[in-house]
């Protein structure tokens, strides 16, 4: 099982940041939050730094709050993946993405990003992973961690 670190990247308005992919083999797209897998010898605060700067170009990430955690199991491109994630809260302004470090395979399946209120992931029609991150966000904006 790989350990991974996920952000909440919360903007003043109580928005989530996340990222719009589309899976090369299935052609299936969906949503998700900045974050990856952490590396040997990496701190979960590191790593978090690390991936929000390769990924949304963000530099100086505050200190993250943990708040979740998960054991999952996805699909992505035909493979597998076991995971331990990691969720932590960061506050950050507001900014546009602008990836700085992705890798050929995320420059291939990464279409774009979006800003996210907990009441537009609860009613959308796309595909948000986890599926139950609008009402995790609604919670976690109204001060109840789960």
């Amino acid at each position: 099982m790989r350990l991974a670190v996920k952000l909440i990247l919360l903007d003043p308005d109580d928005r989530v940041l996340l990222i719009h992919a589309k899976d090369p083999k299935s052609h299936a797209e969906c949503w998700y939050p900045v974050g990856g897998g952490v590396e040997p010898g990496e701190s979960l605060q590191l790593a978090a730094a690390r991936e929000t700067y390769e990924e949304t170009g963000l530099v100086d990430l505050p200190v993250g709050t943990p708040v979740w955690r998960r054991d999952h199991r996805y699909e992505f491109n035909g493979q597998a993946f076991d995971v331990h994630e990691e969720w932590l809260l960061h506050r950050v302004e507001h900014f546009t993405p602008a990836p700085a470090n992705l890798s050929p395979y995320e420059a291939r399946t990464i279409l774009g990003f979006r800003w996210w209120r907990a009441q537009e992931l609860l009613t959308t029609t796309e595909t948000i992973f986890p599926p139950e991150l609008g009402r995790l966000l609604r919670d976690l904006v109204a001060g109840r961690h789960p």
